[in-house]
């Protein structure tokens, strides 16, 4: 399958402000940074069986988009930090080679992906790490609203400073592309999780008690793709997270979540719990 190269608008407006600003040198300084970085992150993630479906330029860098994930937690937590340590280490080369500004600008972006909030690096490690202690979509539900938050705050900061300083003017693209990273991540990572979790590989069952009144989708805020999750209300009868899935995505409300509890056998694997009457 052809790689297909995707470029945001807003990388347009970033690139014509540097040069704009007579930052030539600062933006192919940061595009080369970008490129490796981003490029042993891919090769990284290739390694584990993934494969590159686009590569995405945007405000924040050159980002990969990819085809599959990697299974587990550890190994996927890692990976997120794999782009940053290739720029620490580009970092050093540039500054054993004594050129101090280009090492700044690799150790620069090195730390911006490290940073807390989507769709960065730093952010979906914390999406894995939040995801598995409090649920995926809850943690990904705190997430977004701080990008969002952040990317508001740049905005802000760039339209004002901007008349004092008009080189602040370059924090307005990157502002703006986190509010609308953000807005559209939600329900990426929602996508991901319902696919994580359908992968066959061997999962520990976390039972959850829950008092039966809650929606599909407050339930969901529970589940992860790194476990069997199933539900028990105080009366012992019981939903797996399938059941869950599939009200939420079709639409049905708690009552139709907990039908057919009268079973005897609960198991998160019992697909009765889950698909016996989508007709």
């Amino acid at each position: 399958m052809k790689k297909q190269i995707k470029i945001h608008p807003l990388f347009l407006l970033l690139v014509a402000s540097l040069f704009y600003f007579e930052k030539n040198a600062l933006f192919w300084d940061m595009l080369f940074s970008w490129a490796i970085q981003e490029g042993g992150y891919a090769f990284f993630c290739a390694r584990k069986g993934m494969r590159v479906r686009r590569w995405l330029f945007t405000p924040l860098g050159i980002r990969a988009d990819f085809m599959g994930t990697i299974p587990l937690f550890e190994e996927k937590v890692r990976s997120h930090f794999i782009g940053s340590v290739i720029g620490v280490l580009l970092s050093v080369v540039l500054f054993a080679l004594e050129q101090k500004s280009f090492a700044m600008v690799s150790l620069f972006t090195a730390g911006v992906r490290l940073l807390p909030i989507l769709p960065l690096e730093g952010g979906r490690a914390w999406l894995e790490i939040l995801g598995k202690w409090k649920g995926t979509l809850r943690a990904a539900s705190w997430l977004t609203k701080a990008g969002c938050g952040v990317g508001y705050g740049l905005c802000i900061f760039g339209v004002i400073f901007s008349i004092l300083f008009p080189v602040a003017f370059l924090f307005l693209p990157i502002g703006l592309y986190l509010i609308y990273a953000n807005k559209h991540e939600f329900l990426q990572i929602a996508r991901n999780l319902y696919f994580g979790m359908l992968e066959n590989t061997e999962k520990p069952l976390r039972e959850v008690i829950v008092s039966g009144k809650e929606t599909p989708m407050e339930l969901a805020l529970y589940l992860n793709p790194y476990e069997e999750v199933f539900f028990f209300q105080t009366n012992d009868s019981g939903v797996s997270q399938e059941r869950v899935m599939l009200a939420l995505f079709m639409g049905k409300d708690s009552q139709w979540v907990w039908k057919f509890t009268n079973q005897e056998e609960y198991s998160a694997k019992n697909y009765c719990f889950g698909y016996d009457d989508m007709e």
